[in-house]
């Protein structure tokens, strides 16, 4: 097997997955949100406890690794969070006259 094309295939598996979650996330209403923000703490946190208790030298990697999408996860919730408001589009004045050709 070839590692370098293993750990491409992976990564590629990876971001598509967080492409995924990120279009869920996108698509849920504030508060389900909000719900959502406190239950990945709680999980990652006892994820990350457990993957520190091991030591390993792969373990420090693998704890970066999912500290990062933890933290990618995190941002795209909050940037979902903060979508921006519909701009008003100006009405066409009520004294306006249509001209037909």
């Amino acid at each position: 097997m070839n590692q370098g094309r293993d750990e491409a295939n992976l990564m590629g598996q990876v971001a598509g997955i967080i492409a995924v979650m990120s279009a869920l996330v996108d698509a849920l209403p504030a508060t389900t949100r909000n719900r959502l923000l406190r239950q990945l703490h709680a999980r990652f946190e006892s994820l990350l406890a457990a993957m520190r208790a091991t030591g390993a030298t792969e373990g420090e990697s693998g704890r970066e690794g999912a500290e990062w999408v933890r933290d990618l996860f995190l941002r795209q919730i909050a940037k979902a969070g903060k979508k921006p408001q519909a701009r008003e589009v100006p009405r066409p004045a009520e004294n306006a006259v249509n001209v037909q050709l």
